[in-house]
């Protein structure tokens, strides 16, 4: 793992991609989106380009000093364990809205809040070295 974290190492931090396209590898998302707002209505609070350009960039590798924040914390996490290499990887992405009532342990909500529900299916194709590692 540590030998992995060397090799991806951008900002001052080390990062372990599960998706990177070394090993020929993509991936669908599947997402449930539930908010505080009638269902079907995503972009009331905000665009869903934009919306869905900052749930894949938080997915990724940062690719400046101000996407991962500013140098790195002594308390931080070493390695970051982040989906993908790029956000080029996602090959395909399904998206459901529905109502979102409280988050866990809240006893209000906020017409911010926001709870992401994300299945990966990691896609592998046949002639790469990994399909049997992935299948």
């Amino acid at each position: 793992m540590q030998a992995i974290a060397d090799d991806w190492q951008r900002c001052g931090r080390r990062f372990v991609p599960l998706v990177t396209e070394e090993m020929c590898l993509s991936c669908s998302l599947d997402v449930l989106f539930l908010r505080p707002e009638t269902p079907g209505r995503l972009v009331q609070s905000g665009d869903i380009d934009n919306r869905l350009k900052t749930l894949f960039d938080a997915m990724r590798i940062p690719a400046n000093m101000g996407e991962a924040g500013g140098p790195p914390a002594e308390d931080e996490e070493n390695p970051i364990f982040c989906l993908l290499e790029d956000d080029n990887l996602i090959s395909e992405i399904r998206i459901a809205t529905d109502n979102l009532l409280l988050l866990p342990n809240e006893r209000e909500s906020n017409k911010h809040d926001v709870f992401l529900v994300i299945d990966v299916k990691l896609d592998v194709p046949v002639h790469s070295p990994w399909a049997l590692t992935f299948s």
